[in-house]
C-alpha cells in the first residue's frame, strides 16, 4: 500500500496551481540552472512532501509557476519499482481521462532501458466546449540504481498553452512535436545525490 501510494503521488499531473516559495531549497545536489535545446531554465519551486520523493521545477526568465509557457521537472522517487509498472499506471490513468476528454493523447518511446512518455492534457471549460489550457509533456523516466540512491528518476518538459493562444500553441506543436522529444532524449541526466 505505502509503494502504491509514493508511486501515487510521483504521477500526478503538474495540473495542480503551485504557490512559488521566496526561498528554494535544493535537494538533489544538481546545478540550480538547466539548459536544454540551448535554453536555460532556473530552479523556480521545490517539494520534498515525505521521505522518498522529490520534486524540482524550472522555469525561463519570463515564465512564472503559475502561468507559464515551459516548465522543466526532475522528480525522484526512492524505491524499488519496474518502470514498466511505472508507465502502465500513467498510461492506464490517462486512458481513464480520455473516456471523458477527447484532447487527451500519448505516445511512449524505449530506448536502452528508458521510456519517455508523451502525453497531451487540457483542462476545459465547465460545460466542455473550451479549452481553457491545453499541456503537452514529455517525461523521460530512468531506473537509478546505485549504492546510495535506489528509485525512479524523472526528466520532464511541460509545454503549455492558454485560452488566448490555443491556435498558436498547437501551431507550434505541429511544427516542433519531434523537437521536444529529442531534446528530451538527448539531455544529459544529472547524478542525483540527496541532501
Amino acid at each position: 500500500m505505502q509503494k502504491q501510494l509514493k508511486l501515487l503521488i510521483f504521477l500526478l499531473l503538474p495540473f495542480i496551481t503551485l504557490t512559488a516559495q521566496n526561498k528554494v531549497k535544493e535537494y538533489l545536489n544538481i546545478p540550480r540552472d538547466i539548459t536544454i535545446d540551448s535554453k536555460t531554465y532556473h530552479l523556480a519551486w521545490t517539494s520534498h512532501p515525505n521521505d522518498n520523493y522529490y520534486k524540482q521545477e524550472y522555469l525561463a526568465s519570463n515564465d512564472n509557476i503559475e502561468k507559464y509557457n515551459t516548465l522543466i521537472m526532475i522528480d525522484f522517487a526512492k524505491g524499488d519499482f519496474k518502470l514498466e509498472d511505472v508507465i502502465n499506471q500513467k498510461i492506464s490513468e490517462l486512458e481513464k481521462m480520455k473516456q471523458s476528454n477527447p484532447v487527451i493523447n500519448y505516445k511512449t518511446y524505449e530506448n536502452n532501458g528508458e521510456y519517455i512518455l508523451d502525453f497531451m492534457v487540457s483542462k476545459n471549460s465547465d460545460d466542455g466546449k473550451e479549452i481553457l489550457i491545453v499541456e503537452r509533456n514529455v517525461y523521460r523516466y530512468k531506473l537509478i540504481s546505485d549504492k546510495n540512491n535506489s528509485g525512479i528518476l524523472l526528466f520532464g518538459v511541460s509545454e503549455r498553452g492558454y485560452k488566448e493562444n490555443i491556435d498558436i500553441f498547437f501551431k507550434n506543436l505541429q511544427e516542433n512535436s519531434a523537437k521536444t522529444i529529442e531534446a528530451v532524449g538527448a539531455f544529459q541526466l544529472p547524478d542525483i545525490k540527496l541532501k
